[in-house]
């Protein structure tokens, strides 16, 4: 009897344990349940805040109550004010932390999270951010407060951002002349309530357009912009002259300037003002920002920059709180290797011709001209460029915006000095190797089909030196063809392996489409210049160094004070050989480039007419290079082109360039 009633007390007890048990389980998981799914509405808000996600960010939010002393929104215009506020500092790579919510009450949690941020100015301290989740209905939702932008805001406060400009640093030339400076220009606008009305209005946009040279349609587009008042000064373009015109004014603003102007604009670009895809890659930026748009003026641009510095402030009233002050740091110059005065003196000379003019000093890489032409001028760009003159430049057939210097040509003759220099190593020929060559025409025999290698001079016999005079590519067919395709792409190969390290976009210079001699006639063809030879004046320059220096090669270099690798291609004694025999193109009366000689100076020269013909014996575009190089104290190389025509132009067109190197 009384294990029995022990058994039953025992199973009571232990129902009354369970049941308790349950009851206290249930009250534990409740509220679990309860802080998961606030925990849930901060993370999910804080997530949406770092990722400047604000629709996200308001699902969040109590949208019932969102007004308070001063303040009062409704959702959409509580995502507008995240987004302006947030704009406005340039916030990015916001990161959250310490994302905590401690329970108040059965209906309150208070959340707290840290936060830090890039800005236009800087990056900002950690900000101490807290708010309210209260329950509403069976939702946790944050109590949205002012204090929600920066924990320091409330009521009326507004955020403001006071940027200081950090000066753009200048681009220099050798000597320290500015090639990209800092100074003043003259901008022309409109005063829209001067130019009358009616007739008088159009007559007055009419001489306007025309001392101007803009379209009248133009003007009337940027007097149609929505800020623009009767007393509004409209910006129109930069102006060399001011004359007096009814309803235009004039006002000195500070710009970048480019002295040189069009002989250097493909080197050195222009910068512009940001736009709205600019400011997005770079949050740092302001509308009013001044960046590098095209040249050295981009790939240098966070150099010469620098950084902006600035303040951002809570302000109401006179009441300001300052959250981050900065100091402006300056940007730095950017010095060159260039020549201003010789790269003007080599543009003077493309006058009114495509072309280009590289020049560098072979001993150490320093490259003195990069001349491109036709050109434009970046001033025009600087401060925005109206479509009238911008048309000008993108409708020209030559392209004035392309880097000649930096393109890939057909090398033509000029490649003939290499083709020598190996066959000399290789011991191809000797320099009194002679050929006796008959006629203008020829071919290794009827395998070759209707292809004909041709000459402009039926000599014969001729040695080495005498081929280079005449600038005979039958000559140097024959003896790439006696030396085979695999050793002359051994003797080329350390020339096309190196390539300069230079701050320009380049294609790499090719030997052939394959990279290889694959037929008798490319083969040929490649001895002197043709079939599918690919280099830019640079790389022709770097490449043709290597006989200037005795047979090392020179990688040219442009910002001051930076080595290019000096490799050993070819045997001295066969270079040496080679640039005594250019000096004979220059001194002898029937050398291609003889009108180049000048008194007291010997020039070592080859010039070049690269064939551009869909067919040979058919009329088609030719390509003119000029190579000289110092050969008394080698002290500058320069590679000449002038498209659509032959060396002879560029052989006249050079020689005042040539000799102000003296």
């Amino acid at each position: 009897m009384k294990k029995t009633t022990l058994t039953v007390i025992g199973s009571v007890i232990a129902a009354v344990i369970i049941i308790g048990g349950g009851f206290g389980f249930y009250h534990w998981y409740q509220a679990k349940s309860e802080a998961d799914a606030v925990q849930a509405t901060a993370q999910a808000y804080t997530q949406a805040f770092a990722k400047r996600q604000y629709t996200k960010a308001v699902k969040q939010v109590d949208t019932k109550h969102l007004s308070g002393p001063g303040w009062d929104y409704t959702p959409k215009t509580l995502v507008a004010r995240n987004q302006a506020v947030f704009d406005r500092v340039g916030a990015s790579n916001i990161k959250i932390s310490k994302v905590t919510t401690k329970k108040q009450n059965n209906k309150l949690y208070e959340m707290t999270f840290d936060a830090t941020m890039n800005t236009k100015v800087g990056k900002l301290n950690t900000q101490h951010y807290d708010a309210s989740i209260v329950k509403t209905g069976n939702k946790w939702l944050i109590r949205w407060a002012p204090r929600l932008l920066f924990p320091s805001m409330d009521g009326k406060d507004t955020v403001q951002l006071d940027v200081t400009a950090a000066t753009r640093g200048q681009i220099l030339d050798r000597n320290d002349q500015p090639l990209a400076k800092n100074g003043d220009v003259t901008q022309a606008g409109l005063v829209p309530g001067k130019l009358g009305s009616g007739d008088e209005r159009t007559a007055n946009l009419e001489k306007i357009a025309a001392a101007w040279n803009v379209k009248v349609t133009s003007l009337e587009t940027l007097l149609k912009q929505s800020w623009v008042t009767d007393d509004t000064f409209v910006p129109v373009k930069i102006v060399t002259d001011s004359p007096t015109l009814t309803g235009a004014a004039y006002q000195i603003i500070g710009s970048r300037t480019y002295p040189l102007g069009e002989a250097a604009a493909q080197l050195i670009g222009y910068v512009g003002t940001a736009t709205a895809e600019d400011i997005r890659k770079d949050p740092t930026l302001t509308a009013n920002s001044k960046i590098g748009k095209t040249g050295l003026e981009q790939l240098y641009d966070k150099q010469l920059r620098g950084t902006d510095g600035g303040t951002i402030s809570i302000q109401n009233g006179s009441n300001v709180h300052p959250l981050l002050s900065k100091k402006a740091v300056n940007g730095k110059n950017l010095k060159l290797t260039i020549d201003a005065n010789q790269q003007k003196t080599a543009y003077a000379q493309l006058a009114g011709k495509s072309g280009n003019v590289v020049t560098m000093n072979p001993k150490n890489g320093e490259l003195l001209t990069l001349a491109s032409a036709p050109s434009y001028d970046p001033n025009a760009f600087v401060n925005g460029i109206s479509q009238t003159d911008y048309d000008k430049y993108a409708n020209n057939q030559s392209l004035p915006f392309l880097s000649r210097f930096a393109q890939r040509y057909a090398p033509g003759s000029t490649f003939k000095m290499l083709t020598a220099a190996i066959a000399l190593q290789n011991k191809t020929i000797t320099p009194d190797t002679t050929k006796s060559i008959s006629g203008l025409k020829w071919q290794k025999d009827g395998s070759w089909g209707d292809y004909k290698v041709t000459r402009t001079v039926d000599a014969s016999p001729e040695n080495m030196t005498q081929a280079l005079v005449n600038s005979d590519n039958i000559w140097f067919a024959q003896v790439a063809l006696k030396m085979g395709a695999s050793a002359y792409l051994k003797g080329l190969a350390p020339l096309f392996k190196t390539q300069a390290d230079l701050p320009l976009t380049m294609k790499k210079a090719q030997i052939s489409n394959s990279g290889k001699l694959s037929s008798e006639t490319l083969l040929a063809d490649t001895a002197y210049g043709q079939g599918q030879l690919l280099l830019s004046p640079i790389e022709q320059a770097a490449m043709y160094s290597a006989i200037a220096n005795g047979g090392t090669m020179q990688q040219p270099t442009l910002i001051q004070d930076t080595k290019g690798k000096r490799t050993s291609v070819l045997q001295a004694t066969a270079a040496n050989t080679v640039k005594t025999a250019l000096t004979h193109v220059v001194s002898d009366p029937t050398g291609t480039a003889h009108d180049l000689a000048i008194d007291g100076h010997t020039i070592a020269a080859k010039t070049g007419t690269a064939e551009l013909k869909q067919k040979q014996d058919t009329e088609g575009k030719e390509n003119g290079f000029l190579v000289a190089m110092d050969a008394d104290k080698n002290s500058y190389l320069t590679v000449a082109l002038i498209e659509g025509t032959g060396s002879g132009e560029v052989v006249t067109a050079m020689k005042p360039y040539v000799a102000s190197l003296y």
